[in-house]
């Protein structure tokens, strides 16, 4: 109601503010004229009010005038007006920027004046500033469309141009700079730099009023070079001071310039840098002067110069150099970097090369000449050097004149003359004229670097040089191993030879082929310690070919191997059998054709296969050396042929035959017979190894028992077996004659392997049967021997029997034929004679045994105030089973996997808390370290330790049991060995002591006797004790990771334990301030009560609980010594305390009244006692004594109650 009353309100006061303008718009001469109507409207009544819509703006929009609407029409007023609002445009991100820039500087003297067009744009509207820079320039003129532009000047950041854009359109401006800078003028180079405007398209047009100036800018991002004339001078205009006279116009054309046009973007700044032209001696011609380097290169049949003319020019320039070379010279190339063309035109003898250059050359020039010329090769040095008849150089020398190059126009020429010989090649200077020999330290340093044959200085040219080339022979010198192998059908020669070349390479060598030989390779090879020439072809010259001529790819000098292999075919038949027959057989010698060395050594060694004898026969030019010395310093490619002849040979002629014979076959055998006896059969197996040296034969007889024959089986897939028929005439009664053939002749060493089986009656337990060993025989060798291996069952016994002979006892495990290895043999026998054999086997039922042994173990419990027991379990176990079964206590929660040497294994788990623990990487043969951790969640059942189901053989365990320090131990139930006695520490109180001694003397690191004699402390003394056991444990391998333990250390011990349920150890703990509460309560008490007594009463009582004491300490020794200690000590000094206090109190004034009662001053009181009352003195005084006594206590025990 409130809110509607407020706009009625709002509404009456909107009425009259509209209702009072539109009455002063009236008239104010009608109110004065017609006063009626002025009364008429005094007077209130109905009126209609106007709005003038058309002059709304112009009468509303005043200070204190309103309008009034309904919301409806307000409303869609307002949403008419936000939908015509017009939404501003986006504003550009740069008001004003340069487009482009096109600048023209030119030199002027001193000055670089630059005329730059910039292309502005004006985006944004109002006042913009731009950035011209410039803050090291002076502008001179700054225009747009021919108006003054607006500048504006800063210290730091140069010029700046204001602009205005009275528009919201973009506007494109031209702003004409001029600027200038002076030039900073160094020796040899002007420069000039500006701060310039930036803008991405930056042309820059630079004119240096001089031709061919070398102009460089930066930053050039790119640059040409534009060679202009000068526009012809205009009409002069007319005088201003005589109109019609023209002014003078020049008479000599405009000079040239050079014009550089570049691009530099966008940069900082622009740098000018341009070497001036030197004017020089204007008018005079070039001083030019050359010092040369003449390289000259004299090979076989051609020679190449190289002459390299530094020229220094001064006075003006040289567009062009002539040089004159001779005319028998090819001119090869004329090169450098300024070298445009060159070209060459006879002049009678000479030639003369022109050289254009791209720009004149002054200061300095550099050219290179390169000269060749071909002409007849050398002669060998051993022919005549000079005709008798007319003294001119011989077939054997040419003489080479060095060409002189000469620079002409020049007005000095100087310089050095090199000269390098090609290897192979003599040259001796015959004339030299205006040349002057030099050192070659003496020479220019890029010269001194290279090894000259010759070098010369001269000061002028020409000069005349003339060398005498003659061609050097090779000085070879070889040497040859020749290794010839002699086989029953070939006769292989390799031929080894070192070549030693001086003075001259050479790209052949040639050896002599004997005749009836083939070459089959030839290569090099590291032959000593010569390198391995690079052959490339090779072949046999000559109507008989008996010459190799080899090509080689590369020239050889120096120590080079050559290798050549050839052989020759042979048809001796005395060489294939062993006829008994010797046959003679040339062995060649390839040789180094005399005509090419100058000395020639050389080394023969003969190799021959054990089959066959050789002798050598007539040998000549030949010494005979031991095999070692023949291939000293020299590789031998037969490694491990047996040599049988050495010799070494020189300059004459060798030759050598040999006679040769087949040797008979040499055959060994060597017999290995296994016998396997088995239940009910006996399985034999016979390896012959057999050695056939020299010959090879065709088949191997052995002689087999009748009995054998039918069952024997070949297990030699290589090898086939044959009964001989007819039967040999020295066959062995009962046996039958095989023959063992192979695919070729038996030569060397093989291996033939039979086996058969014989059946023998099935055995009872304890009986016996015998067995004969049956004797196969080889016949037609050289030796045969063997041995007999007998393995058996595990169920049956083999024993000898009396028959036996010719056989003696060996080691089956090493001395067997070859090494060779008999899984289970238990016996061996070796023989070399003829031999019988029997044997007894008897057969014995086995007893299962244990598979799983734990000789020692180790297990560490720790009670935890938690409730709950921590337990590590260390087992060393030997075991023959794949995996070990394990059965944990109840209530048990593994802490890690279970480790078997340090090595985690992962369990498969059973029922009822059993699990399998895999035993890989173990052995039988050897004990592995278990080791087990778990947590015992329940400390009220009897200790506990896993259990084996397979029951193994356990030996002693060791048990150590942490308590905490707070808790007692007062008795232990189990067939256990307490491993510890009950002393006193340095306080005096009894403690357990662990003495355990394994296997030695010692505790850990400590003597017994000091461990007994408590000279460590207890807790020392415990880690002794278990370290000890530690070792004892693991055997000193490595020790299992560390287990925490806390508490009174209590080791225990056994000897093959029960299971854990009959033979679990039980403790019967109490905590100790239970035992010493109740120690304190039951000992005050009772001494309290024994006050009223006497002290013959009192030390009765205490008599009897010490007795009472003794006698428990028999049955529960672990509980009195817990009791024994100042827990029991306290409560007694507390009762003697307060014992004492009663006799100072009580007992002590009443002896002292009894004592004066009793001295000499009162006897006569005693008299006065009446005399019908005769008592006699002794007895009526102990009696009286008694009772005074006994009242004197009763009355203290009142008195104290």
């Amino acid at each position: 109601m409130k809110r509607e009353a407020r706009w009625c309100v709002a509404l009456v006061m909107g009425t009259l503010l509209l209702s009072g303008p539109a009455r002063s718009q009236e008239p104010e001469a009608t109110a004065v004229a017609d006063p009626k109507a002025a009364e008429e409207d005094r007077q209130l009544r109905e009126q209609t009010i106007y709005i003038p819509y058309e002059n709304l703006r112009k009468t509303f929009e005043k200070e204190g005038r309103g309008v009034f609407l309904p919301y409806e029409k307000f409303r869609q007023l307002w949403d008419a007006a936000r939908a015509a609002e017009s939404q501003p445009a986006e504003a550009p991100r740069r008001a004003a920027l340069i487009a482009e820039i096109d600048s023209e500087a030119s030199v002027r003297n001193d000055v670089v004046e630059v005329r730059a067009k910039l292309q502005i744009e004006v985006i944004g509207k109002g006042w913009h500033e731009i950035p011209l820079r410039l803050a090291d320039a002076a502008i001179t003129e700054a225009q747009i469309d021919g108006r003054p532009a607006r500048l504006l000047a800063d210290e730091n950041q140069g010029c700046r141009l204001l602009v205005e854009n009275a528009d919201e359109k973009s506007q494109k401006l031209v702003l004409n700079l001029v600027y200038a800078k002076g030039i900073s003028k160094t020796p040899g180079q002007n420069s000039v730099a500006f701060q310039a405007p930036q803008a991405p398209v930056n042309r820059w047009k630079v004119r240096i009023p001089e031709a061919g100036v070398k102009v460089d800018i930066q930053p050039m991002i790119a640059a040409t070079e534009v060679v202009e004339e000068k526009p012809a001078a205009e009409p002069a205009d007319e005088s201003p001071d005589n109109p019609g006279e023209e002014k003078a116009k020049p008479q000599e054309p405009s000079p040239r310039e050079t014009v550089v046009l570049a691009f530099v973007g966008a940069a900082p700044e622009v740098r000018i840098a341009w070497t001036p032209k030197a004017e020089g001696a204007t008018g005079l011609a070039a001083l030019a002067s050359v010092q040369a380097e003449q390289q000259v290169f004299i090979g076989e049949g051609v020679t190449r110069t190289r002459s390299q003319l530094a020229y220094t020019i001064s006075r003006a320039e040289l567009s062009q150099l002539a040089i004159s070379v001779p005319g028998d010279q090819k001119v090869v190339n004329v090169f450098d970097a300024n070298v445009r063309q060159w070209s060459v035109e006879a002049e009678g003898q000479r030639q003369k090369i022109t050289v254009q250059l791209f720009e004149p050359a002054k200061g300095s020039q550099n050219v290179t000449v390169e000269l060749e010329k071909f002409h007849e090769a050398a002669g060998p040095a051993e022919e005549p050097k000079t005709d008798e008849t007319s003294g001119k150089a011989g077939l054997g020398t040419i003489p080479l004149r060095v060409p002189v190059v000469e620079a002409v126009g020049v007005g000095r020429q100087q310089g050095v003359v090199v000269v390098q010989v090609e290897e192979g090649l003599r040259a001796e200077a015959s004339r030299r004229v205006g040349l002057v020999q030099v050192d070659a330290a003496e020479l220019p340093a890029a010269l001194a670097k290279t090894p000259w044959g010759f070098s010369y200085r001269y000061v002028s040219v020409p000069y005349e040089l003339t060398f005498d080339v003659e061609k050097i022979e090779p000085r070879i010198l070889a040497d040859t191993l020749v290794e010839a192998t002699l086989e029953p059908t070939r006769l292989a020669l390799t031929v080894a030879t070192i070549y030693r070349i001086e003075r001259a390479g050479v790209f052949r060598l040639e050896l002599d082929v004997p005749e009836g030989f083939t070459v089959r390779s030839v290569q090099g090879r590291n032959v000593g310690e010569a390198q391995p020439v690079q052959v490339d072809t090779y072949h046999q010259a000559g109507d008989d070919k008996g010459r190799l001529v080899v090509s080689l790819a590369k020239k050889a000098m120096g120590p080079v191997g050559l290798m050549v292999f050839m052989d020759r075919h042979l048809e001796h038949p005395e060489l294939q059998t062993p006829t008994g027959k010797t046959a003679t057989i040339p062995i060649p010698v390839p040789l180094v054709p005399a005509a090419t060395l100058e000395r020639a050594t050389g080394r023969l060694v003969v190799y021959a296969p054990e089959s066959l004898r050789v002798n050598p026969v007539e040998p000549k030019g030949l010494r005979s050396v031991s095999l070692e010395e023949a291939i000293a310093g020299m590789a031998s490619t037969r490694g491990g042929s047996r040599g049988v002849l050495a010799y070494v040979f020189g300059e004459e002629t060798p030759s050598l035959a040999v006679q040769a014979e087949r040797r008979k076959p040499q055959v060994t055998v060597q017999q290995v017979l296994v016998a396997r006896v088995e239940d009910g059969v006996t399985k034999y197996e016979l390896s012959l190894f057999y050695e056939v040296l020299y010959s090879g034969i065709k088949s191997l007889r052995i002689d087999i028992p009748e009995a054998v024959a039918g069952l024997l089986r070949n297990n030699t897939k290589t090898v086939r077996e044959q009964a001989i028929d007819p039967a040999p005439e020295d066959l062995t009664e009962g046996c039958i004659a095989w023959s063992l053939t192979g695919a070729t002749e038996l030569l060397g060493s093989g291996r033939i392997d039979l086996s058969w089986e014989s059946k023998m009656e099935k055995l009872e337990a304890g009986s016996s049967v015998p067995i004969d060993i049956p004797r196969i025989r080889s016949m037609g060798v050289d030796r045969s021997w063997g041995q007999i291996v007998l393995t058996k069952a595990e169920t049956i016994d083999l024993s000898e029997s009396e028959k036996m002979s010719g056989l003696r006892p060996i080691d089956p495990q090493r001395d067997l034929i070859g090494g060779m290895k008999v899984d289970g043999a238990v016996r061996a026998h070796e023989y070399h004679d003829d031999w019988e054999f029997q044997i007894t086997a008897t057969r014995y039922d086995l007893e299962d045994i244990k598979q799983t042994s734990i000789a020692k173990a180790l297990l560490r419990m720790v009670v935890m105030r938690s409730g709950k027991t921590s337990v590590q379990a260390l087992y060393r176990i030997r075991s023959s089973d794949q995996r070990l079964e394990l059965r944990m206590p109840e209530r048990s929660d593994f802490d890690a996997d279970p480790k078997i040497d340090g090595r985690s294994v992962t369990m498969e788990t059973g029922q009822k808390q059993s699990y399998f623990i895999p035993l890989l990487g173990t052995s039988e043969d050897n004990s592995f370290l278990l080791e087990l951790r778990y947590t015992l969640t329940d400390t009220r059942l009897p200790i506990a330790w896993p259990e084996f189901p397979t029951q193994p053989a356990v030996q002693k365990v060791y048990l150590c049991v942490y308590l905490p320090e707070e808790v007692d131990l007062l008795e232990t139930t189990g067939p256990w060995t307490r491993e510890f006695h009950w002393g006193t520490n340095w306080m005096g109180q009894f403690e357990p002591q662990n003495t355990v001694v394994v296997g030695s003397d010692t505790v850990g690191s400590w003597p017994r006797a000091i461990v007994e004699a408590q000279s460590i402390p207890p807790a020392q003394r415990n880690d002794a004790v278990v370290e000890r056991l530690f070792d004892w444990v693991t055997e000193s391998a490595s020790r299992p990771e560390a287990f925490s333990t806390d508490g009174q250390l209590y080791v225990f011990s056994t000897l093959r334990p029960e299971s854990p349920v009959d033979g679990g150890l039980r403790l019967l703990t109490i905590r100790r301030w239970y035992v010493d509460t109740a120690a304190l309560i039951v000992v005050v008490v009772l001494g309290l009560l024994l006050l009223p007594m006497r002290c013959a009463r009192r030390a009765c009582v205490f008599g009897v609980l010490a007795i009472a004491l003794v006698f428990c300490a028999i049955y529960w020794p672990l509980a009195v010594w817990n009791l024994c200690d100042l827990t029991l000590v306290l409560p007694l000094l507390i009762v003697a305390g307060l014992w004492g206090i009663q006799f100072l109190v009580w007992t002590l004034p009443r002896c002292l009244r009894e004592w004066h009662s009793a001295r000499p001053g009162k006897e006569p009181a005693a008299k006065a006692a009446p005399a019908s009352e005769p008592v006699p003195d002794e007895p009526a005084t102990a009696e009286s004594a008694e009772k005074a006594g006994d009242q004197d206590q009763a009355q203290g025990g009142r008195d104290n109650g």
